[in-house]
């Protein structure tokens, strides 16, 4: 037992060695900095973790200067009272006034303790806060470091991938799979996306600093088959108040006005409209179908990538007709089985389902008008289209080059103009791009087609368009934690389960 005992105690005093300690942080920040590609950053931060963990050297000099000069004394208070003031005054706002009134009260009314509390002495409660402070500031950069690069935590909020994946899922999100996006607006309050807790009208972000779009390396890249996480395409621009409906779904909607310019008045003078950076649009999350250079088609729901059906899904979900009673049924189709599934589908489902858009329910499928899917043109080649018979579609690849029609422009449009921020102008039946008369376009990034696994239940591609590249945030990896949100009840089953 002493044997073991003292086997234990080297091992413990090898590991919280100094010399252990700078040598495994600096291993960990020298390989965070050459992925990043920052290694110049290694000028500086190895000899503070040496200095940190071994030396002492800015630990002693701040000691001697602190009982030497009180000018020091009175600025690291004021220090001290900030950090205190930041994470205190944040939790106490939050708590009181959910952001409705400025942070500066908040701020200035804890730093006055604060510093009252440094000048004069600590008393154990203020010594008892700040041990807590510490441990929030410690733990939210770390946390915020592994959710930016490593994985993330999302949960599945609609039933547009059943039954893969099911609303109350929690899931892990790999975002090393591809790479993970250097963060675009950096400044934005940790743990949230977009708006700011217990305040959902509030943006949790500032656009006064952005960054242009940057991938590090990853393991791999989006293939056919994946389930993916990634930013809404068409989330740049938001009705606060309708935030389930895409706003340029609602602006083709002609009970707002009879053009589009009309239907855009009626939007912006009755509503609230958000607008988002490209990170911080709402995160969606389906299975990549198609990649660059890709041509798809759907034929009765079956999807078909170069002629080729689509490969192995777990468990699609499709809408049918019951002919004998004329109600519909939810199925899903094992693919492991090749057998349906029946599952309830209840009114309140249906009306949602239908509300998408000119729904016409038939023995299997769906079929929608040819103004609600891409490419929201009813002429003589896509009139015809449904969500279970669409196409052909090519996917845009960066580097390829196509000619461009008044017809296809109506399709990639977007992607030239919006996704990849060019100026497009349509004069009668000519095309300019950047001012110049263009009959090609070739592409700058590659996009994706997406699509739920519940096929009759998913507004995805078919409806909004390709997914650029630089939208994507990882591949779903597990579901770590479910909860059924009609029921209640935890999921047990569906607990550390891998997703196919």
């Amino acid at each position: 037992m002493n044997k073991i005992k003292s086997i234990y105690m080297a091992i413990k005093r090898f590991a919280t060695h100094p010399w252990t300690m700078a040598i495994v942080m600096g291993i960990i920040v020298s390989a965070f900095a050459l992925w990043y590609g920052a290694a110049w950053t290694l000028v500086f931060a190895l000899p503070l973790i040496y200095d940190y963990y071994v030396a002492h050297g800015i630990r002693n000099w701040h000691r001697k200067m602190y009982k030497k000069h009180r000018w020091w004394q009175v600025l690291w208070a004021v220090w001290c009272a900030v950090v205190f003031a930041l994470v205190v005054g944040i939790i106490i706002h939050m708590l009181l006034f959910q952001w409705t009134k400025p942070f500066i009260l908040s701020f200035a009314v804890v730093m006055a303790y604060a510093l009252w509390e440094e000048l004069k002495g600590h008393t154990k409660v203020y010594e008892w806060i700040y041990g807590w402070v510490h441990a929030i500031l410690f733990a939210t950069v770390v946390a915020t470091l592994i959710q930016l690069y490593w994985f993330q935590m999302f949960v599945i909020p609609t039933g547009s991938m059943e039954s893969t994946l099911m609303a109350g899922d929690y899931i892990l999100v790999n975002k090393v799979a591809y790479g993970p996006r250097v963060p675009m607006t950096p400044l934005s309050f940790p743990f949230v996306h977009n708006t700011m807790p217990m305040n959902p009208e509030k943006a949790s972000f500032t656009t006064t600093w952005e960054r242009s779009y940057r991938r590090l390396a990853g393991t791999g890249e989006v293939e056919r088959g994946d389930v993916v996480v990634f930013n809404f395409p068409e989330g740049d621009t938001v009705v606060m108040e309708l935030q389930a409906m895409s706003y340029y779904e609602l602006l083709r909607d002609k009970q707002f006005g009879a053009t589009e310019a009309e239907r855009r008045k009626t939007l912006h003078d009755n509503f609230t409209i958000a607008v988002r950076p490209l990170d911080k649009k709402e995160n969606y999350i389906k299975r990549c179908v198609a990649v660059a250079g890709d041509t798809l088609t759907v034929v009765d729901g079956r999807v078909y990538t170069n002629n080729e059906e689509e490969a192995f899904v777990p468990k699609r979900q499709y809408i049918y007709y019951n002919e004998l009673t004329g109600k519909p049924l939810k199925m899903g189709i094992d693919a492991s089985t090749g057998e349906y599934m029946e599952l309830p589908v209840t009114d309140d489902e249906l009306k949602e389902y239908t509300a998408a858009g000119d729904v016409k329910l038939k023995k299997i499928g769906g079929a929608i008008s040819g103004g609600s899917i891409i490419p929201h043109t009813a002429d003589a080649t896509t009139k015809a289209w449904t969500i279970d018979d669409l196409g052909p579609v090519w996917i845009p690849k960066a580097g390829e080059t196509i000619e461009l029609t008044k017809e296809n422009m109506a399709m990639y449009g977007r992607c030239i103009a919006v996704y990849e921020q060019r100026l497009v102008e349509q004069r009668g039946e000519d095309i300019y791009i950047d001012g110049e008369l263009a009959t090609e376009y070739t592409f700058l990034m590659d996009y994706y087609f997406m699509m739920g696994d519940n096929r009759h239940g998913s507004l995805d591609s078919r409806f909004w368009g390709f997914v650029p590249e630089d939208h994507i945030v990882g591949k779903a990896a597990y579901v770590w934690f479910s909860v059924d949100p009609a029921e209640g009840g935890i999921r047990w089953n569906r607990m550390f389960k891998a997703i196919e």
